[in-house]
């Protein structure tokens, strides 16, 4: 049994926020001690503070089941010069979206705000009832909610979830207004201490192929010889060259295993850059 203390877990705030219930249910899944809960405004931020403290656990929002992957952590992720931090977990949390509001009356709500996927994710349901409504954008559920509170305009409405409706003591107008019922979103946990021992998982790497054609299949090819299944694959602009790539890879098994030693030896043969961001436990 692992069992760390940490300065700091950092997590895409505000308090209330999906981010701030995942990390809240990593902490009770693991045996680890944390004297900060530090919510924070970007995802950049919260990278750029776990860079600047070594004894941080960062949480990052990596991929909703709806509106797909989430590439300002992608983005930020590889940028990450210290090669001591890796993901080390993956943890999945279930969505569920609410109508918060100060007043009482749905029927009464002209302006509805939250996270640009939140409105997105309830995109039917506000269509069906709130087709004249002006929707506003704003940097996180958590956030909408909050401004509610501070508006105290029973017009208006946020969509966040049942926790943001018990800390900003708000009423729930409606429950359960996603337009999918299966709506999950899935978290890296981030740290240069490994916080639990990984027997299974997954590994995650970001890759650059030799400009030529075919290339992409050449990497592909050395995965299926050494059957490794690839959960996840995307490509990335590099920023550095128009039409150059960087090609972000989930392997659905861990980097100790023989197999992907063996196919990480063969890609260095062909690929100009590869960094592997680490392998991480599955949390279920």
């Amino acid at each position: 049994m692992f069992e760390h203390s940490f300065n700091n877990i950092c997590y895409l705030g505000p308090e209330g926020s999906n981010s701030h219930n995942a990390m809240l249910r990593f902490i009770n899944t693991e045996n680890i001690i944390v004297n900060n809960k530090i919510p924070l405004k970007s995802i950049k931020t919260v990278l750029e503070t776990l860079e600047n403290d070594t004894n941080s656990v960062a949480i990052l929002p990596i991929e909703n089941s709806i509106e797909g992957i989430v590439r300002e952590t992608i983005d930020n992720i590889v940028k990450i010069q210290d090669k001591s931090i890796k993901i080390q977990g993956e943890l999945t949390i279930s969505i569920k979206h609410c109508m918060l509001s100060t007043g009482k009356d749905k029927k009464e709500i002209t302006k509805i705000i939250s996270h640009p996927q939140a409105l997105s994710q309830c995109g039917n349901y506000i269509h069906k009832n709130y087709n004249c409504a002006q929707l506003v954008e704003v940097s996180s559920t958590s956030y909408a909610a909050k401004k509610i509170l501070e508006d105290n305009n029973p017009h208006q409405a946020a969509i966040a979830n049942e926790a943001c409706a018990a800390l900003f003591n708000l009423n729930i107008l409606e429950h359960d207004i996603n337009d999918e019922n299966d709506n999950k979103t899935r978290f890296y946990i981030l740290s240069r201490i490994p916080i639990s021992a990984i027997t299974s998982g997954k590994t995650a790497i970001i890759l650059s192929t030799k400009n030529k054609p075919g290339a992409l299949c050449d990497v592909l090819k050395i995965f299926s010889k050494h059957d490794i299944n690839l959960t996840y694959i995307d490509s990335r602009p590099s920023k550095k060259k128009l039409g150059e790539y960087l090609f972000f890879m989930e392997l659905d098994c861990i980097e100790s295993d023989k197999k992907v030693k063996a196919a990480i030896n063969e890609l260095n043969e062909i690929v100009n850059f590869m960094k592997i961001l680490g392998s991480f436990k599955i949390y279920r």
